[in-house]
């Protein structure tokens, strides 16, 4: 059986896990490619208007993917860190992609809810549901998490490799941070500008419940709270259009970001943003702070 992967959303939280984890059982995993323009514009002739570019993206992934799998793999996200919460959108996916763009085609769910149980067992669980032995299952699941575990502590050693320049600090969410479409102009713009990036990372686990009980907000809490104004230049949050938990808290973040005197950037696209648009912006971001820095010398 081949199984479809969307190249979004929930795909970046969990990196080389979903290929592995369903080779291990003995099916063949078939990931959608990367966003493009055409991704987008397949979307718009099924998806509901009102969706963030985000889910968007996810839907013209489904949709690229319809015709060469036998069944799509959509979990219910509920909880990827105990004790915190996800996107309201993330709990509701496989009925709205059943209900939607998928309707007529076999969805592959399963209820992830780090609150309730580790996602170890979740995974077993859902491997005997799709008449997997329990044995191959567990050999499945610890290569799956272990290939993730690889994966994300790859990406921490790339980002978080020694510079003797400050550096800019890219938030966002993973599917806005790794997307080709929404993401990759922006990195390839501020390397052109000769500046040091580093993206965000999520590597790290085991935090307790606190201030901000969203997953990946937490996260990106945690990580401004140790940021300082001598190794970062300046912080740039990439958000998407009609995010409704990003605009909780982009607010919270500048008045973070003010308080440490780190510069902060937030910088909104959608699918009718242009490139020009995003360029202008950036170079006046890093204009403003180099004429701040030579009054200061002055």
């Amino acid at each position: 059986m081949k199984i479809g992967i969307p190249r979004g959303f929930y795909y970046f939280s969990y990196p080389a896990l979903w290929e592995t984890y369903f080779a291990g059982l003995g099916f063949e995993p078939v990931v959608s490619g990367r966003t493009t323009r055409k991704t987008l514009e397949l979307a718009t002739t099924r998806t509901e208007s009102e969706h963030c570019l985000p889910h968007k993206i996810f839907d013209g992934h489904v949709l690229s993917l319809l015709d060469r799998v036998d069944a799509l793999f959509i979990p219910r996200i509920i909880s990827m860190m105990k004790g915190h919460i996800c996107c309201p959108r993330f709990g509701a996916l496989p009925d709205a992609v059943r209900a939607g763009i998928g309707s007529g085609h076999r969805i592959i769910t399963a209820e992830i809810n780090e609150t309730k149980e580790p996602l170890a067992k979740t995974l077993v669980r859902l491997a005997q549901e799709l008449d997997v032995s329990r044995r191959v299952a567990r050999s499945a699941v610890e290569a799956g998490l272990a290939a993730m575990d690889r994966a994300l502590s790859e990406e921490a050693a790339r980002e978080h490799a020694p510079s003797d320049r400050k550096r800019f600090l890219i938030l966002g969410h993973p599917y806005t941070l790794h997307d080709a479409f929404v993401a990759e102009p922006i990195l390839k713009k501020l390397t052109s500008l000769g500046l040091s990036v580093e993206r965000m990372t999520f590597e790290e686990k085991g935090f307790k419940p606190d201030l901000i009980l969203w997953c990946t907000f937490h996260k990106m809490y945690r990580r401004l709270q140790r940021l300082d104004m001598d190794t970062y230049a300046g912080a740039i949050q990439i958000t998407t259009f009609n995010c409704g938990t990003d605009s909780m808290m982009t607010e919270r973040f500048r008045r973070m970001c003010r308080k440490i005197g780190v510069p902060y950037l937030l910088l909104m696209v959608d699918e009718h943003t242009g490139r020009a648009g995003v360029d202008t912006r950036l170079e006046a971001f890093v204009d403003s702070l180099a004429w701040k820095a030579q009054e200061s010398a002055s």
